[in-house]
């Protein structure tokens, strides 16, 4: 897999955020990279920062994680969204679904006679 010698900035932001959901799910590097169908050693390059990162990978690595793939790429000034995000998900007791619907229903509206209620 590609990879810099010096980390980009955002791709070591992206990379800091996978390591901290990755810890949060109590799972280690080599159960993230089985997981995903990716490499250790890629999944190392990942989180520093050093990989050059496809919208693939990304995607496989959300899903393992169990967030969307927007949330990896997340920065700092994103906190009070991300703080909703987490909201929704624990309001829909972690269902990723749910809540996803539910964020859609909010940016784009709900189609008529579709969907759950409001909150």
């Amino acid at each position: 897999m590609p990879t810099r010698s010096v980390p980009d900035p955002f791709a070591a932001l992206i990379g800091a955020r996978i390591r901290e959901l990755r810890r949060e799910k109590d799972m280690s590097l080599s159960q993230l990279a089985r997981a995903s169908g990716l490499s250790k050693g890629h999944v190392s390059n990942l989180e520093n920062g050093l990989a050059l990162m496809s919208v693939g990978t990304l995607q496989a690595v959300a899903r393992v994680l169990g967030v969307p793939m927007f949330v990896l790429c997340m920065r700092d000034e994103d906190e009070s969204f991300s703080a909703y995000l987490d909201n929704v998900l624990r309001e829909e007791g972690g269902d990723v679904g749910r809540a996803a619907e539910r964020l859609r229903e909010f940016f784009f509206g709900k189609p008529s006679g579709q969907g759950r209620g409001p909150g």
